[in-house]
This record gives C-alpha cells, sequence and structure tokens, in this order.
C-alpha cells in the first residue's frame, strides 16, 4: 500500500478479487500484453488524438525510464 493512500474497502476488494477484476497484476504488465497481443488497435483515444497499444506501451516505457533517472524506484 502507498503511503497516505486509503484501503479500499475489504469486501469491495473480495469482491473484485472473486469476480477476476482485480488479478494482482500491475497496471504496465497488463499494457505490455495487450500490446504484444494486439499491438494496432485502438488504445486511447483523446479528441481527435488516438494511440494504438504499441503506441501506448511505447510512451509508457518512455514515462518509466524518466523517472527512474529522476530517482523512483519501481515497488517503493
Amino acid at each position: 500500500m502507498l503511503d497516505g493512500c486509503t484501503d479500499w474497502p475489504e469486501d469491495f476488494s473480495r469482491r473484485y478479487r472473486e469476480q477476476g477484476y482485480w488479478q494482482g497484476v500491475p497496471l504496465g504488465q497488463l499494457l505490455r500484453e495487450q500490446a504484444q497481443r494486439t499491438p494496432q488497435r485502438e488504445a486511447l483515444v483523446d479528441g481527435n488524438r488516438r494511440w494504438s497499444y504499441a503506441e501506448l506501451d511505447q510512451h509508457a516505457d518512455r514515462l518509466a525510464a524518466g523517472l527512474a533517472e529522476r530517482g523512483l524506484v519501481a515497488g517503493q
């Protein structure tokens, strides 16, 4: 859990895990897996701008690299 963040109510968390919505997989991993399966499918739309899963995955990698350069460590 992140410092300063509030946990989801336990019944809500349990129900989402039971229904398979929460699988304990990091968002970045889900994005990468989807980009590998369907790289050219539309992933994100913002007005007239559209990103494929491959493009979104590339942007996420660049963002992660930039955060790492500034000292942010995964898992902390």
